[in-house]
């Protein structure tokens, strides 16, 4: 009988098709990929200093490069660049804070590749502070990056300048 019980067993797992148990075991892998990549936080501040460290003016639109890499779960953002790259498709959320340097107006913005998407300005004079965020859709390889617009100064003395990029969920 024992014999009789370890055949039907053998039977029915040598029964299912190999392409459909191969098939599944394919998109589990697939889905474990995913929630692997999907693991995705960022957040930096302008400066490593506890000093007050004025950034620009510049004659140009200058890309900002966040030193002070708090978190950067799933290698997204570079700060030898200032770029972060969505490594997965996905709904994030981004946030800029910033405040006026020694020309006392501030005019920054974060840019997807090519697109300005928001930005935020200050006019009311130094130690002056503005913020916004927003929810973008990203496709894997989009590249965000803050950049200073030309004539204008930011503060980077640990964090009062930072930029964050949140996955809140694959789609």
């Amino acid at each position: 009988s024992v014999v009789l019980v370890v055949l039907v067993v053998y039977g029915l797992v040598d029964a299912q098709p190999e392409p459909e148990l191969q098939a599944r075991v394919d998109k589990l892998e697939q889905d474990n990929d995913v929630l692997a990549k999907s693991r995705v936080a960022f957040s930096a501040g302008l400066s490593n200093h506890t000093q007050w460290e004025t950034t620009g003016p510049f004659d140009v639109d200058t890309v900002l490069k966040f030193k002070r890499v708090v978190t950067n779960i799933g290698n997204g953002y570079d700060p030898e660049t200032g770029i972060f790259t969505a490594p997965v498709k996905g709904l994030y959320f981004v946030q800029l804070t910033g405040m006026a340097g020694s020309s006392g107006e501030l005019n920054a913005g974060v840019k997807k590749d090519t697109e300005n998407m928001f930005s935020i300005h200050q006019k009311s004079g130094t130690q002056a502070s503005a913020s916004n965020a927003m929810t973008m859709a990203l496709e894997p390889g989009n590249r965000l990056s803050v950049h200073l617009w030309a004539g204008n100064t930011i503060v980077g003395q640990g964090r009062l300048t930072t930029f964050t990029v949140v996955l809140l969920f694959p789609l």
